[in-house]
């Protein structure tokens, strides 16, 4: 029996039609939106410049760094301190104080007028950081437990099911969370937060290639990367724009009740629905493409859709999908390439990405300015994916992200040139970031593209988690974290080469012969 091919079929309904455009808007609000959990962290719980007030200098609504402040706190490395203060001396102008006494303060100036978690929490002084620092490690930790859950669901229920419910629970708990009146209520739904909604940006990558042939997933995954670059600087301007943490939390939350009702009017995978033997309602997708796009689907084709069950179905009638690829030698060591190669590229990804945080003073403007930088590398994996193939464009990119890494170190600071090699590590580790998201997704199966997909860049967490720790190095060798940075890549890039190449190939759909 012929056996069914959904790329020709997708080809002779138009492509890349009318109903894969208004498809893609819909998915990239969801990639947009799944920013927004992921990341918000950032500016919410970010640790803030303040300094001890002092009653008989400050005034109301006095200057975080006025004239008479080096005589009155203490300074470290040209900042002020931020929870002691010397003591005044009595019936004295602000120029005279006790710098033999050092007291500590209650009640604080703030550089600039606007309320986040160490306002309202009270989350003040060095012995209290490790309450800011560890939302951070939460989100980290949500990912985790999110990524093979979301996968599993979205194998076993389907892609859109599992995009519908993350994204409408993420809505309702962000939106509570804006009400939080406690650090431990905050903490709590932070991370229920993130366990429900990490997986949007995978299901809704997933859904996305899933209805498009092999030579358009390319553009696809282009579409998708440029939506969540999007997402990143609306969400700098969301942090730019909002006076306090609950008015961000809640301009970011509330789009995701429309993206939720747009996604409900969206179809499931086509793919997903013929694995699972729905032919049904697979036939009733592609009418629906074949109408949008002013096609028409031929009774022969809708006669071969059953035929996908006795080539494709062999292995997993009675098992788990994921099970299915582990005890299959030639794939489980492919997800253990990939999910090495996701820690490399996350690894420098992330930690280029914290480095260049520096850039400005402005964290808003330079948020944003980092993000932007991501749309040149989009435009350049996408000229390169199809031209000299994944492989090559993943092997390479990462190779070309350790020589920028290990360059810096040998140009003078300050200098122009470092900037440009800096952002150019940026660029080519984007590439690599953006050809594992695609590459990933082709090299496995349909009825466990998702579960392997989200094993995958769950390990890559594991890269997200160390980079944060890298900077830390500099004190034991100033060049070290670029140089770690530099052979991490090198070491994914070389490997890179023992990939297969899946250059306008067909999704990998049978398991009994992958």
């Amino acid at each position: 029996m012929k056996k069914f091919d959904l790329d020709e079929i997708l080809v002779s309904l138009g492509g890349w039609g009318k109903f894969q455009s208004l498809y893609y808007l819909v998915l990239c609000s969801a990639i947009i939106f799944s920013v927004f959990p992921a990341m918000n962290y950032i500016f919410i719980a970010r640790d803030i410049k303040y300094r001890c007030k002092i009653d008989s200098c400050d005034k109301e609504n006095g200057q975080f760094n006025p004239d008479w402040l080096e005589n009155a706190v203490p300074f470290e490395q040209h900042i002020p301190s931020k929870c002691s203060y010397y003591e005044p001396e009595e019936n004295s102008t602000c120029s005279n104080f006790n710098l033999t006494k050092i007291l500590r303060c209650d009640d604080y100036v703030y550089e600039r007028d606007e309320t986040t978690l160490v306002h309202d929490f009270d989350i003040k002084c060095d012995e209290n950081l490790w309450k800011l620092t560890i939302i951070g490690t939460i989100n980290v930790v949500g990912k985790l437990l999110c990524l093979p859950l979301a996968g599993f669901f979205s194998d076993r229920f389907g892609r859109k099911s599992m995009i519908i419910v993350s994204v409408f629970l993420s809505t309702v708990i962000g939106l509570i969370r804006s009400f939080s009146f406690s650090y431990y209520m905050y903490i709590g739904l932070e991370f229920l937060n993130t366990v429900v909604g990490s997986g949007v940006y995978s299901g809704a990558f997933i859904l996305a290639l899933e209805l498009v042939d092999s030579k358009r997933r390319n553009l696809g995954n282009s579409i998708i990367c440029l939506a969540f670059t999007v997402g990143h600087i609306l969400l700098g301007v969301a942090a730019w724009v909002s006076p306090t943490w609950q008015f961000m939390t809640q301009i970011t939350y509330a789009p995701g009740i429309l993206v939720t009702l747009l996604l409900w009017f969206t179809p499931e995978s086509v793919r997903w629905l013929i694995s699972k033997n729905k032919n049904e309602k697979a036939e009733k997708v592609l009418k629906t493409i074949a109408k949008v796009n002013g096609k028409e689907l031929t009774e022969e084709t809708i006669k071969n859709i059953p035929y996908i069950e006795q080539t494709d179905k062999a292995e997993e009638n009675e098992t788990i999908p994921l099970m299915a690829i582990l005890r299959k030698k030639s794939l489980l060591i492919r997800i253990i390439h990939c999910s090495f190669t996701w820690i490399c590229c996350n690894f420098p990804y992330y930690g280029l990405t914290i480095q260049s945080v520096a850039l400005s003073h402005d964290i808003y403007v330079n948020y944003m300015c980092v993000s932007v930088v991501e749309i040149p590398a989009y435009i350049l994996a996408y000229g390169s994916l199809d031209r000299i193939g994944r492989k090559k464009t993943l092997a390479l990119s990462l190779i070309f992200t350790g020589i920028a890494c290990i360059s810096v170190d040998f140009i003078p600071a300050g200098s122009p040139l470092a900037l440009v090699v800096f952002l150019s590590g940026k660029l080519f580790v984007t590439v690599s970031y953006m050809t594992i998201y695609i590459y990933t997704a082709e090299l496995f199966p349909t009825s466990s593209r998702h579960s392997a997909f989200a094993v995958c860049s769950m390990f890559g967490c594991v890269g997200s988690m160390l980079a944060p720790q890298v900077p830390l190095l500099a004190k034991v060798y100033k060049p070290l974290p670029l140089m770690v940075f530099s052979a991490m890549a090198f070491t994914a890039g070389f490997l890179s080469f023992l990939f297969p190449e899946q250059n306008e190939g067909k999704n990998p759909d049978e398991i009994d012969k992958s």
